[in-house]
């Protein structure tokens, strides 16, 4: 689906984020750490991939391998969940191995994917038209990854505008990133495609989701713009390298307070 824009909505029983606009790379270049060692839940032809004798899916081990695989193209969907060492596959129960291929094949969890044999941080399932699912263990994770995708578009659009003026951008405050993450109950939008520049400002629309429940049938960046709002509007001062986030309905931002 073309457009900049990411979007993004929030399950908090599991912390799994589905989104639009948040590519391999923002999830690598923001998580904590690396994880240095993967289950992959779909089959994959990758050279370093190994067979797990207990599962009977491949692995993947180091972290050099491992961003390879999640940076490199892939004829089918990239499906996996890191776990610590080695031998914790080898514990897993027939009940937890169907509970994985449930997750991969239908995209969606029995119970919560952490498991504490596996001490896993992360589930990971690519779906149609560049949509994810991740789970984080701890919703914090996201926090970074969301920062690193924010700067990456803000950067796209300035440089579509001013192609010799590279744009310096200032980290975003953990507060206003933990604004953005309390809207997503319904789902939300940051419209960088919407940006306007008003007093060597850039203004960016937050937009929230009307209808989450079309999101099924969301085929275009049309189609996910109709069932959307403005709520607030991120800023980003060229002059100060200050963010600014201004919120025009406060409800939004209070929905999922009590649940993170």
């Amino acid at each position: 689906m073309r457009g900049n824009f990411v979007y993004l909505s929030l399950e908090p029983v599991t912390n799994m984020i589905y989104s639009l606009g948040i590519s391999p790379a923002d999830f690598l270049n923001g998580v904590p750490a690396i994880p240095n060692q993967l289950l992959l839940l779909n089959a994959e032809s990758a050279s370093d991939a190994e067979i797990n004798p207990h599962t009977r899916l491949q692995t993947l081990t180091g972290q050099t391998q491992i961003r390879r695989y999640l940076l490199g193209k892939h004829e089918h969907p990239v499906k996996w969940l890191d776990y610590t060492h080695g031998d914790d596959l080898d514990f897993l129960l027939p009940n937890e191995i169907a509970e994985l291929l449930y997750l991969a094949h239908m995209d969606t969890h029995i119970r919560t994917p952490f498991y504490a044999k596996l001490q896993n941080d992360y589930a990971y399932l690519t779906l149609r038209d560049g949509f994810y699912k991740t789970y984080y263990r701890h919703l914090s994770s996201f926090d970074h990854v969301l920062e690193v995708s924010i700067k990456r578009h803000l950067r796209a659009m300035h440089n579509n505008r001013w192609v010799f003026r590279p744009l310096a951008i200032s980290d975003v405050p953990q507060e206003i990133l933990l604004q953005l993450i309390q809207g997503l109950a319904d789902g939300m939008i940051i419209a960088f495609d919407q940006l306007v520049e008003r007093h060597r400002i850039y203004v960016i629309p937050v937009r929230t989701i009307t209808h989450p429940e079309r999101q099924a049938t969301w085929y275009s960046q049309e189609e996910v713009y109709a069932d959307s709002r403005e709520v607030a509007s991120l800023r980003y001062d060229l002059t100060t390298r200050e963010w600014a986030l201004s919120i025009h309905d406060n409800q939004v931002f209070s929905d999922v307070m009590d649940l993170i």
